[in-house]
């Protein structure tokens, strides 16, 4: 580089990929700098330029030489930093130090990792850092298998090993041959048991309720209004993901509301969010978190106008917006815990998941989620219907009456109630399979007495069954 080309660089100042110092004295503000360019786009650091832009050099010595390069053995990984020495006049250098954008990122620099935002240099966020690091190992994070020497059998939910393995067997995505009831074999054929040990996706997916694993908790909230300063209802559940998965969808039916479809003779009840989508979303967001984080969670809240569900972590940098809309491309970051997920059907088939939500929205007129992802996080939004608006409506007392007088018409008030039960119900098991009789009754606005008529009804039919007992849950016969 000569000395014209350096002042043309100089003289355009400092900026995302650029930063002047008057001489090696500040070479550790330097190297948090390059660290910030390593871990961006690239840049170069300039010594030997005085504080109006003029580029006077500095004296060289091998000393000089020998303190810079004793502070560029503090990058870990290593880097790869370019020294040019640009002559200014007979005793004075300018000394550029040039860095590519790192292929090793997150770097750090004396242990702290650092950012560039535009000229400012700044200590990079821990979400950011832990994200980076994540991708730098493939994107598929090492926690889920690591071995937990605190995690004992006896932390496990059994009940639910054996209905992860049955489903498994009932779906063809397990073999015939599983023994169901050889427990230990099953952890060991899940592949979060290793040498006698239990590895922490064991708790993800099996803990019981009591756990202490602080990254087995869902946060539900339901807000007065568009912002969150007032609480309707506000709680914690903690468990092994399905039983996360159970309790957000419940939150769901109890907080928003349904709307119902003259079909034939009968009333189907239809949840104002498409349930297929808010259920394809709260999966997404407890199966591809980052778990590495002790005290992050999902969470879930409901507004007046929208619904947004919220986890650690961000999409894999090497994959686009547009890929993932469509639905070809998938990078699970916990691929055991989606795989057992896989195996159950939990997860129905890889890749699909924002396409689902995007054409369950589409077929109930309602606008596309909006997927963000930044900060460390990622949060995808659902708007709420307006009244009055073509798609889902929130229903109000005088619509419900109007459906209900339509319904009348066509066979007597107690057929039509006692339907109207049986649908809601229907609707609820399938996306809340362990909901007890009390909280059914609470989210279809009915007695328990008449629960227990229309499970009885249902159960006579057919159309649900029964599997375990007190820690069992309802599976939903499709037709």
């Amino acid at each position: 580089m000569t000395l014209e080309e350096l002042k043309s660089i100089v003289a355009s100042g400092e900026g995302e990929t650029l930063e002047v110092k008057e001489t090696t004295g500040q070479r550790v503000d330097a190297c948090e700098t390059l660290c910030a360019f390593l871990n961006k786009d690239g840049g170069a650091v300039v010594f030997g330029v005085g504080k109006n832009g003029k580029v006077t050099g500095q004296l060289v010595s091998d000393k000089t030489k020998r303190e810079l390069f004793e502070v560029f053995a503090k990058f870990e990984p290593a880097a790869d930093i370019a020294v040019e020495w640009v002559d200014v006049d007979e005793t004075h250098k300018a000394i550029v130090c040039k860095v590519e954008r790192g292929n090793m990122r997150p770097y750090v620099y004396d242990g702290r990792p650092y950012k560039r935002v535009q000229s400012s240099t700044t200590v990079m966020p821990q979400e950011e850092y832990e994200r980076m690091l994540a991708e730098r190992k493939g994107f598929q994070s090492d926690w889920e298998l690591e071995i937990n020497p605190d995690l004992n059998l006896a932390d496990l939910d059994e009940n639910e090993i054996r209905k992860t393995a049955r489903m498994g067997v009932a779906e063809g995505r397990l073999p015939d041959s599983t023994d169901i009831n050889d427990v230990i074999g099953l952890l060991d054929g899940f592949k979060v048991r290793k040498d006698g040990t239990l590895r922490n996706a064991a708790a993800v997916l099996f803990c019981k309720e009591d756990t202490d694993y602080m990254q087995c908790l869902l946060r539900l909230a339901r807000f007065k209004g568009k912002d969150n300063q007032i609480f309707i209802d506000n709680k914690q559940v903690t468990g092994n993901i399905f039983r996360l998965i159970d309790a957000g969808m419940a939150f769901c039916f109890n907080h928003l509301s349904l709307s119902g479809v003259i079909n034939g003779t009968y009333r189907e009840e239809h949840l104002e969010v498409p349930a297929k989508a808010l259920r394809e979303a709260l999966v997404n967001a407890l199966v591809h978190r980052l778990y590495v984080k002790r005290g992050s969670s999902v969470s879930l809240a409901i507004y007046d106008d929208r619904v947004e569900i919220i986890n650690p972590g961000m999409f894999p940098s090497n994959l686009t917006m547009a890929e993932l809309r469509a639905g070809n491309k998938s990078e699970p970051r916990n691929p055991t815990i989606a795989r057992v997920m896989y195996s159950r059907k939990t997860v129905e088939t890889w890749g699909r998941g924002i396409k689902l939500m995007l054409d369950e929205c589409a077929k109930a007129n309602l606008p596309e989620p909006q997927i963000v992802a930044e900060g460390g996080y990622t949060k995808t939004v659902f708007m709420r219907p307006v009244a009055g608006s073509k798609g889902g409506v929130r229903t109000s007392d005088s619509d419900l009456s109007h459906g209900l007088d339509e319904v009348s018409r066509e066979v007597n008030e107690a057929n039509r109630e006692v339907n109207e039960v049986n649908q809601r119900i229907l609707q609820i098991l399938r996306s809340a399979p362990r909901c007890t009789i009390p909280v059914m009754a609470q989210m279809a606005k009915v007695s328990r007495a008449t629960i227990d008529r229309a499970i009885k009804t249902l159960k006579e039919q057919g159309r649900i069954r029964r599997v375990g007992r007190t820690r069992g849950h309802w599976e939903v016969i499709e037709e």
